[in-house]
């Protein structure tokens, strides 16, 4: 059962716990204040180089990927796959209506016929000099002329059949038969297994100009977050992108050591092991007075502060790495330090 007081013995015993409660910080503060002694804590200096890894979000794709389209146009007589559906290397996917092409290749081989005759009799009558030997001479370039296009109209009924170049899937089907395509209108977009998976991300200037070609990377996917990929650095962009200022990387993905399928367009994050040069990092709450670029750290020696001017290169979560400044020190103040001036007591507490 709860005990009850009256009012004012409850008052008079709550003024006794806040007294009491008061009476026992200034014992404890008093001393140090008096005699001007900060109580203070220290924690180390980590010294550099300081990891600092990249990181960069990306999507996963194939690393052959191809829009395949017509180099001639026409009327699209038959696509031989959906959406989703794998292919093998050489598999004919779509193909157009030959009939206008046929007919090119019959025009131009009867074109080579007439040139030839042609050349024949002008050659005969050079010969018996009732026809001037330029005429000749015309007539063997109109062969020449009449070979090479029905060699062009032979190719171009060649390519009226689209086929895979590589085992793998349809990602995307972009037209239907009876269609008219114009040349070089994608009809189909497929991915190759040959050469794997990648992720491709892009990284800022002060990141690209550290990386290097087959610099291990891990990689983690969106839908499967605990589970690490090994990966590697394949391609660094030479260029910026205009739009973003950024540079293209390519990380090649080994799925097989975790067993994660993959699959394309799967977002991904994606880290880069780098260690960059730094004389040191500290806690942030051990930096004072800093402005970005510099600020100064306390040290402790013969129980007073020591004020040591530190050139911050950048900010890590809840530390500071250091360019310059604590090359030599082991530890600095955090807890007390707003508080320090050079020169001051301190007490450094356990």
């Amino acid at each position: 059962m709860k005990a009850t007081f009256p009012r004012p013995l409850a008052a008079a015993l709550a003024a006794a716990s806040l007294l009491s409660a008061g009476c026992g910080r200034a014992a404890h503060a008093s001393p140090a204040e008096d005699e001007g002694v900060v109580l203070v804590r220290l924690a180390p200096v980590a010294p550099g180089p300081v990891e600092r890894p990249i990181r960069a979000g990306g999507v996963v794709a194939a690393k052959n990927e191809w829009d395949l389209a017509f180099k001639v146009g026409g009327v699209l007589s038959a696509v031989r796959v959906d959406e989703g559906a794998p292919v093998r290397a050489g598999q004919v996917v779509a193909e157009l209506d030959t009939t206008e092409l046929l007919a090119g290749v019959s025009q131009a081989r009867e074109g080579l016929a007439k040139a030839r005759r042609d050349a024949e009799r002008a050659t005969l009558l050079a010969a018996a000099e009732v026809a001037p030997r330029v005429a000749a001479e015309d007539a063997r370039t109109g062969v020449a002329l009449a070979e090479a296009a029905l060699a062009a109209a032979e190719f171009n009924l060649r390519h009226a059949r689209l086929v895979a170049p590589d085992d793998g899937w349809v990602d995307r089907r972009m037209a239907e038969p009876g269609e008219v395509v114009a040349p070089g209108r994608p009809v189909l977009h497929l991915s190759g297994k040959r050469r794997g998976f990648v992720v491709r991300v892009a990284v800022a200037e002060r990141d690209v100009l550290e990386l290097v070609r087959g610099a291990p990377a891990t990689v983690t996917l969106d839908a499967r977050p605990g589970v690490a990929l090994p990966g590697r650095v394949t391609e660094i962009g030479h260029a910026a992108s205009r739009g973003t200022g950024t540079w293209q990387l390519e990380i090649a993905v080994d799925p097989g050591r975790a067993g994660v399928p993959l699959l394309a367009g799967l977002t991904a994050k994606v880290q880069i092991p780098r260690s960059v040069p730094a004389a040191g990092a500290v806690p942030l709450a051990a930096v004072v007075a800093g402005d970005g670029a510099t600020g100064a750290v306390f040290a402790v020696e013969d129980g007073r502060a020591r004020r040591v001017p530190v050139s911050i290169a950048f900010l890590d979560g809840d530390r500071a790495v250091l360019a310059a400044g604590v090359e030599h020190l082991e530890a600095v103040v955090t807890d007390g330090a707003s508080r320090l001036s050079n020169g001051a007591r301190v007490r450094v507490a356990p």
